[in-house]
């Protein structure tokens, strides 16, 4: 294990979907709702985080993103829907938060309850998977879905409908034209990719095995793939996260105090990985190799 390895935060309870919103600060946000956010004084991502609160989704979220405006958008499973979360700090320096639901339904049908989103930098497109509660969605109920909203129109569309055994993570190429997504309970990362725009081709990006299945992805600036290789404390006492690289290969692997990740980011700068992690409930900063 790396001796660099730094715990940013530790929470009364788990931390999850660590994301850096348009300012480059880290944000995450807890299974009691609250979301936190992490800041360093000179705003360097090297030095010691300070945390505070930013606001609570008055749920069970399980994902968060922000747009470039600052707008949070949180996966919450107790409402099975997504909601859009605005901040408005007044003259006086308190802060209100404007909640509301921003999708919950596809063709009159309820979600089972969206576990992770991002957004498109270049287009404002959401994504998000859409699996249930843990066990929800399983090899042998596979339900799972992916789908993709339309900033403009709110069109709902889906990559991929009522056939996958917990989708969770996800995560966009750098380029923006593929979308992999982490299938848990089948242990595999799938790639859906763009031909032509806005037709999705969904294929097996890599199989993994050994423990339980991937729950998170971030992928670099140069595209390898960061996965978050879930397992449950009673299986093993380390994390692993697992390097693909572009073409689909193992390259390395990165290791954390406790195997149950829920969450990966990578800093702006491309130096740290930051990992949340259920067990411990703490959230780890990790060097990059």
């Amino acid at each position: 294990m790396s001796q660099e390895l730094q715990i940013l935060g530790r929470h009364d309870s788990p931390v999850t979907s660590p994301t850096f919103g348009p300012n480059g600060e880290l944000f995450a946000i807890s299974a009691s709702g609250d979301i936190y956010r992490y800041s360093s004084a000179d705003g360097s991502y090297d030095n010691e985080y300070q945390t505070e609160s930013w606001g609570n989704s008055s749920g069970q979220p399980l994902g968060l993103d922000f747009d470039n405006q600052g707008v949070a958008f949180v996966c919450d499973a107790a409402h099975q829907s997504i909601f859009r979360i605005v901040r408005v700090e007044t003259d006086g320096g308190q802060a209100t938060h404007h909640i509301d639901p921003y999708v919950k339904e596809y063709e009159q049908s309820q979600f089972l309850g969206p576990n992770s989103l991002c957004l498109s930098r270049q287009t404002g497109m959401l994504y998000f998977t859409d699996s249930g509660p843990f066990g929800e969605t399983s090899l042998q109920n596979p339900r799972g879905s992916v789908f993709a909203i339309s900033p403009s129109t709110q069109l709902l569309i889906p990559l991929c409908l009522n056939t996958l055994a917990h989708p969770c993570g996800l995560a966009l190429s750098p380029d923006e034209k593929n979308i992999y997504v982490a299938e848990t309970a089948m242990n595999r990362i799938l790639r859906f990719s763009q031909h032509p725009l806005q037709v999705f081709h969904c294929s097996v990006f890599h199989q993994l095995s050994g423990r339980f299945g991937p729950t998170a992805i971030a992928v670099s600036r140069s595209g390898d793939l960061y996965v978050a290789h879930f397992d449950f404390g009673e299986n093993t006492d380390n994390g692993r996260v697992v390097i693909i690289n572009p073409d689909g290969e193992i390259t390395g692997a990165l290791s954390v105090p406790g195997p149950e990740i829920t969450g990966l980011c990578i800093t702006p700068d491309q130096r740290y990985l930051v990992v949340a992690e259920r067990s411990t409930t703490s959230l780890y900063r990790v060097p990059l190799p």
